[in-house]
C-alpha cells in the first residue's frame, strides 16, 4: 500500500521543509537584531549574523539580498506594531489636551517596551539615515499628516490653544520620549541616579513630559477682569 503523500506548498515544497525555511529565517532576524543593537548595523558583519544564527553565511543571502535589506526586515516588526498603534489610536479619540496626554503616554510605554526599536532608532541617527523603504516612508508620512490634521481639529474646536503650531508640537512629543530612553542609562551615570530603580526614573519622566504637554497645548483659561476706574470706589 502506497503512503500518503506530505501536503504541498504552492512553490512545490512541502508543509516541513516550509516549516524549516520559517524557522531559519526567524533565527536571522533574531540575530540580527540583536547583533544590530549592540554593533550598529555597520559593525555587525553577516559573519557574525550567520555565526549566532547558526547557519552558514550563504543560507542568508537565500533570504535576504543584502545586509541593508535584512536591516530593513528587522525594523519592520517594531514599526509595524508602533503604526498600528497609532491608527487605533486616531481612530479612538480627539488629539484635545486629554488625547494628546494619551498618545504621548502610549508612545512612552512602547518604547519602554521595545527597546530593540530604540536601539536601532539610535543607529539610524548615529549612522544620518532613515529607514530605505519609500513604501515604509510614505505610510509613516501619511500617518503624520493625519496626526497634524487632527491637532488642526481640535484647535479649531477651541480643545487646543490657537497658536500651536502642529508639527513642531509633535515633533517635540516624539523627541522628548524617544531621546530619553536613547539616553536614560548616560543620565543616570550623570545625575548620580544609579541607587534609583529605572523604572521609577521612567514614571518620573514621563510625569514630566505629561505635564509639558499640558502646559504647552492648552488652551489659555479665561483671565478674570480687571476692574476699570469706574468700579474702583473713591478714595477719601
Amino acid at each position: 500500500m502506497r503512503g500518503h503523500r506530505r501536503p504541498r506548498t504552492a512553490d512545490g515544497g512541502d508543509d516541513g521543509r516550509t516549516r524549516d525555511a520559517e524557522r531559519t529565517k526567524a533565527r536571522i532576524v533574531r540575530a540580527a537584531t540583536d547583533l544590530f543593537m549592540v554593533l550598529g548595523p555597520a559593525g555587525a558583519s553577516l559573519d557574525d549574523i550567520a555565526r549566532k544564527a547558526g547557519i552558514a553565511r550563504g543560507l542568508i543571502y537565500h533570504y535576504f539580498k543584502t545586509k541593508e535589506a535584512l536591516f530593513e526586515q528587522v525594523l519592520a516588526r517594531p514599526l509595524a506594531d508602533l503604526l498600528e498603534q497609532h491608527l487605533s489610536f486616531l481612530e479612538a479619540r480627539s488629539l484635545d489636551v486629554d488625547g494628546l496626554r494619551q498618545g504621548t503616554e502610549a508612545f512612552f510605554r512602547f518604547l519602554s517596551r521595545h527597546t530593540e526599536l530604540v536601539r536601532l532608532i539610535g543607529w539610524t541617527m548615529a549612522m544620518r539615515r532613515f529607514a530605505g523603504d519609500v513604501a515604509q516612508l510614505e505610510v509613516m508620512r501619511a500617518l503624520f499628516a493625519r496626526m497634524v490634521r487632527r491637532i488642526e481639529e481640535a484647535k479649531a474646536q477651541g480643545g487646543l490653544r490657537a497658536d500651536l503650531d502642529a508639527r513642531h508640537l509633535l515633533v517635540t512629543i516624539l523627541d522628548l520620549c524617544v531621546a530619553w530612553h536613547l539616553g536614560r542609562d548616560e543620565w543616570i551615570a550623570k545625575l548620580a541616579w544609579s541607587d534609583r530603580d529605572p523604572r521609577e526614573l521612567d514614571e518620573e519622566r514621563l510625569a514630566q513630559i505629561l505635564d509639558f504637554v499640558t502646559r504647552a497645548a492648552a488652551p489659555a483659561a479665561a483671565t478674570p477682569s480687571t476692574p476699570t476706574s469706574s468700579s474702583t470706589p473713591p478714595t477719601s
